[in-house]
């Protein structure tokens, strides 16, 4: 049975970025599971940016996950761990909804320098 549609995290499913299809995807990928903490989500999906609107994010597929409201909360205004861009490029790697580019430039950002390599991804992006 798909996820129901994920509450909150600012994306409804009245705005054509993502669509239910893609939730449910993502609810696929991610083995059910939060994104970040890794329990079971269900019914108390959020969709969160991996890459804050704040800092220049998207509302795609490509930058978005599920996860529970508090653990959205937590998260805040950061930028993925080095072992998130791993498991989120993992787990795209097949998958049709992808990851943002500057999502996967942190793979290679040095300690420190991770705001301007996401600022330098976006800035390269073709402009619409």
């Amino acid at each position: 049975m798909p996820p129901p549609p994920p509450s909150g995290g600012g994306l409804g499913w009245g705005q054509a970025m993502i669509t239910r299809d893609d939730a449910q995807l993502m609810d696929i990928l991610q083995g059910g599971r939060c994104f970040y903490c890794g329990e079971p989500v269900g019914a108390k999906a959020t969709f969160d940016h991996v890459i804050p609107q704040a800092y220049g994010g998207v509302d795609e597929p490509a930058n978005v996950v599920l996860a529970h409201r508090r653990c959205n909360q937590m998260k805040g205004d950061r930028l993925p761990t080095p072992e998130e861009v791993e498991r989120l490029l993992a787990q795209r790697r097949t998958s049709r909804l992808g990851v943002w580019p500057p999502i996967a430039a942190l793979k290679d950002a040095e300690g420190g320098d991770e705001w301007i390599t996401v600022a330098r991804a976006i800035a390269a992006l073709p402009k619409p």
